[in-house]
């Protein structure tokens, strides 16, 4: 990732009311209107139409509908990934932007947003529902972006926590002593 005068933040995955884009894109047009930056969907679902029809007339919006593997083909474009998932177990698309390096806005207690991003220490976690904090904690990645960087890369050292070995591993061990 590089120092670019306007960043591009983006959302990537369903556009359905609990992964809430409209919140993403509600605030991230908010928050455009006094720091510049470009915004990017990936997606598609029912919420695309409203997603749309939010972003006619709006220069820095970019909507690219479904894209397979999307976050892999624009990983070069993404400088800042925000996860809204209202509730969401593990979000798929949050490791996998740690994985490039992507800087990430996630919301606070919501699936395992705190253990990927190491309680805030490898990125950044917003109060859920709140437009206040997701803006604040927005532009501070935006202002301080080599700092989200220096996060993004810590999250990423801590991967291997989500290894093989660390993972299925100990889950198949644990099934073999309940059977």
């Amino acid at each position: 990732k590089r120092n670019r005068k306007i960043y591009n933040v983006f959302f990537v995955g369903r556009l359905v009311p609990d992964k809430d884009p409209i919140f993403f894109l509600k605030n991230c047009i908010s928050l455009s209107k006094k720091m510049r930056f470009n915004i990017g969907i990936v997606g598609k679902g029912s919420c695309y139409d409203m997603v749309k029809s939010m972003s006619t007339n709006q220069k820095n919006i970019k909507i690219y509908g479904f894209v397979e593997n999307g976050l892999k083909k624009l990983s070069r474009k993404v400088d800042v990934i925000c996860i809204t998932s209202k509730y969401d177990g593990t979000p798929n698309v949050l490791g996998e932007a740690v994985s490039y390096k992507i800087p990430c806005l996630a919301p606070k207690n919501v699936g395992l947003s705190n253990l990927i991003l190491l309680n805030g220490k490898g990125g950044y976690l917003y109060k859920p529902n709140s437009d206040s904090d997701f803006k604040k904690k927005l532009s501070s990645i935006l202002i301080n972006y080599k700092k989200a960087i220096k996060k993004s890369e810590q999250a990423y050292k801590e991967l291997d926590r989500f290894d093989y070995n660390n993972t299925l591993k100990k889950l198949e061990h644990s099934i073999n002593e309940i059977l």
